[in-house]
């Protein structure tokens, strides 16, 4: 029998339980990385995204086990959706650092920091190509994969929304409403940017 006060044993009781329910279900990492992120070119980039996933996946599982509401559920959602648009994020710098490696980026956005008004060059005469597109930013990323047809219109729209999403919750964290409606919406984003990047890369050696 264990010397430990009955209460200190009910409680580690308690958080085993929430820990086991938590892990249920979860894929780890290694089969994160070996699975959804297989096609990703870089080893480290591929464990990163794999490692922001499991940790997405288990914030809300554990938000379920505790029956979060309120301002409680809301800062789990928030939680997600950073973490959801940081995976999407690496998917697309992997897909634009894979297509000019391989010379498959043809357009013109890509050239400029300011895909908008097309000013601002980027130098892409670098070795580390993949270090000068996590450089640009998520709405760059976007705008050069919409304008190269690496990715359909309707993810584009997707995207755009989990970016705006994701700096409102930097930028007013204490005003947005993060509803669970936005996660799951964030995560369906995450699973079809996956489809989509996968797909282009496999039509696209």
């Amino acid at each position: 029998m264990s010397d430990k006060p009955i209460q200190e044993q009910f409680g580690q009781a308690i958080i085993n339980s929430v820990a086991e329910f938590a892990r249920k279900d979860l894929e780890d990492v290694a089969t994160l990385s070996g699975t959804l992120f297989s096609h990703v070119t870089d080893p480290a980039l591929r464990t990163t995204l794999a490692e922001t996933l499991y940790g997405a996946r288990w914030i809300y599982k554990l938000g379920l086990a505790l029956l979060v509401k309120d301002e409680e559920q809301m800062a789990h959602v928030r939680a997600q959706l950073i973490d959801y648009g940081a995976v999407c994020e690496g998917l697309l710098v992997d897909l634009i650092a894979y297509g000019i490696s391989k010379g498959h980026v043809t357009g013109s956005r890509y050239k400029f920091k300011d895909v908008k008004k097309l000013q601002r060059p980027i130098n892409w005469g670098v070795k580390d190509i993949q270090g000068q597109v996590t450089r640009q930013t998520f709405y760059w990323q976007i705008a050069v994969a919409e304008e190269e047809n690496m990715i359909s219109a309707p993810l584009v729209k997707r995207l755009d929304a989990l970016r705006e999403d994701r700096n409102t919750v930097h930028m007013a964290a204490r005003t947005f409403k993060a509803y669970l409606g936005r996660s799951h919406a964030a995560f369906e984003t995450l699973h079809k940017a996956i489809t989509e990047v996968k797909a282009w890369k496999t039509a696209n050696p």
